[in-house]
């Protein structure tokens, strides 16, 4: 499970339609331009599916072109290899001046990868953590893995982590781009063991 709140401000690339779920409730829908980058100065612009109560916002009013900002739950989803964006908005802010953004803090459930946990040290000789987890989706047939990077600078209250382990993670969330791909990463503030309730054992590749 990948759980993230956050605030997203960018420009809207889907202009705003009506739908009706599963259950006939009506809800809006829209996509917004998100610009990530890598260390080398690689920009590649990703979307973010937005819905919205309409409630909160008339569909006319979000164009093509606006500027918005949405506060709200952020999940990815993951199809033959891509990972998608979906956001669930708790409000919508149209024509606002703020730059381009997702910031915000990730809930995780998941295991630790079967590479070590690497113990490194910062240019002032601090040390952290570093290590990549893997979430699995359980509302597809066919099982899908989403990897995310951890960074933890609060090491010592972690000593007992190790690979192949089961773990609940709150942190700050950060995307960014790696080899054109979109590079799931999180600073740890808190880190705890996790029950997994799936006994079935999986062998997945690590990232």
């Amino acid at each position: 499970m990948i759980k993230c709140k956050v605030t997203l401000a960018g420009v809207v690339n889907k202009a705003a339609t009506t739908h009706a779920g599963k259950d006939n409730k009506p809800f809006v829908s829209f996509g917004v331009t998100l610009p990530l980058g890598d260390k080398n100065g690689n920009v590649r612009e990703f979307e973010v599916g937005v819905s919205a109560d309409p409630s909160l916002i008339t569909a006319g009013l979000v164009s093509i072109g606006k500027r918005v900002q949405v506060v709200g739950t952020l999940y990815f989803r993951k199809r033959d290899d891509v990972i998608y964006m979906n956001m669930y908005a708790d409000s919508v802010t149209i024509d606002v001046s703020e730059v381009d953004r997702l910031e915000g803090e990730m809930e995780f459930k998941g295991r630790t990868g079967n590479k070590e946990i690497y113990l490194l040290s910062d240019k002032r000789k601090k040390q952290f953590q570093a290590f990549s987890a893997y979430s699995k989706e359980a509302s597809v047939e066919n099982a899908t893995f989403i990897w995310v990077h951890f960074l933890n600078f609060s090491p010592d209250k972690a000593a007992w982590l190790k690979p192949a382990t089961s773990i609940s993670v709150r942190g700050t969330l950060d995307l960014k781009l790696y080899n054109n791909n979109l590079d799931l990463g999180c600073q740890v503030k808190e880190i705890s063991e996790w029950k997994f309730e799936d006994k079935k054992s999986e062998e997945v590749t690590q990232q």
